[in-house]
């Protein structure tokens, strides 16, 4: 199909119109910690061997003190601790890696160089990048926190998509992932997200967590879609909504419907594949990363579906495949089969 000039001469127009006078880019408060973390120098890991599922370790103190630092700029007074058996994890990694297609399982040979369970992480998954002697990003630590795993996928993921909602008895959010429900299905979802940030940062996708001011406009795959990490145009134009997604919030203000389900359908109308991911520019690629390995590669579903008084209805079906997910999924395909036209 051919393009329409009038429509690509008149976005910049429109853009133009509403660009804030007042924005700034915002300063990084990961900047110090991403560039001098101790537990974040390759010299202070283990050289990378066997395959990323082996690579489980106990916390340590180095490790421990890169995330009692994370913590306290994102002010979360959990001081995380060491999970006692890692046996079952070790195990659960095992069997995720057998469900990995080869070129997956390639790509997180060489980007992680560590998988922490953790307890009283603060989250369910962390990352940080890892760097060379000379400060190049050069992979990545996950963390994850053994505690909060123990929900099967289509759970875990309801949970978390319902927490951005004020409590309904009429009407329910609920995500499914695939029909095992199992808690494998949640452990490789959160990892192929955590896996995504790793790869934006190694890959040069995205602005490094070390710099002093993140500048997304300087990243052609974020044109259009993300200035800052926080601030979309979109909020300028079609999408003023956009900024009062939160998730896990003590106190939400949005309601599942009507205006939940108004949000569901404007996220149609634009690059980011799930609520999630339009909270803020990583979440954007990690998500899609995600969703890319989890429809693509995987062949499984994403789906988000709205019940409300007992009827139900999917609002968001393998976003990934739409139009909103085009350029995202050129991206990853090239990286996984570059010979794909």
């Amino acid at each position: 199909m051919r393009s329409n000039p009038y429509l690509i001469s008149l976005l910049p127009f429109l853009f133009w119109v509403c660009t804030p006078s007042s924005f700034t880019l915002p300063k990084n408060p990961y900047a110090g910690w991403a560039k001098e973390s101790g537990g974040l120098q390759s010299k202070n890991l283990p050289h990378l061997q066997g395959t990323w599922n082996t690579r489980v370790y106990p916390l340590d103190s180095k490790r421990l003190d890169t995330l009692i630092a994370i913590n306290a700029i994102d002010g979360i007074e959990d001081i995380p601790g060491p999970t006692k058996d890692l046996s079952p994890w070790k195990l659960e990694l095992s069997q995720i890696y057998k469900t990995f297609p080869i070129e997956l399982n390639a790509l997180t040979d060489t980007l992680v160089y560590g998988i922490y369970f953790v307890t009283n992480l603060g989250s369910t998954g962390l990352t940080s990048i890892v760097r060379d002697e000379s400060g190049k990003p050069i992979g990545g630590i996950i963390y994850l926190d053994s505690d909060l795993l123990g929900d099967g996928g289509n759970d875990w993921a309801s949970k978390k998509e319902s927490t951005a909602f004020l409590p309904s008895k009429e009407h329910s959010i609920k995500i499914h992932l695939d029909d095992s429900n199992s808690k494998e299905s949640a452990i490789r979802f959160i990892i192929l997200h955590e896996l995504g940030h790793i790869l934006s940062i190694v890959k040069g996708h995205a602005p490094d967590f070390s710099e002093n001011q993140r500048d997304f406009r300087n990243f052609p795959l974020y044109e259009g879609i993300w200035w800052s990490e926080t601030y979309s145009p979109y909020e300028a134009t079609f999408f003023p909504e956009r900024n009062k997604i939160k998730f896990y919030q003590s106190t939400p203000s949005i309601s599942l419907f009507p205006e939940g389900k108004f949000l569901y359908k404007k996220l149609t109308n634009t690059q980011f594949v799930s609520l999630y991911a339009a909270t803020n520019a990583d979440d954007t690629y990690a998500e899609a990363f995600a969703q890319y390995v989890h429809v693509f590669l995987l062949k499984k579903e994403y789906k988000v579906i709205l019940t409300s008084n007992g009827s139900s209805e999917t609002l968001l079906q393998d976003p990934i495949r739409k139009e909103g997910g085009r350029r995202f999924r050129d991206l990853f395909q090239n990286i996984f089969d570059p010979t794909k036209p």
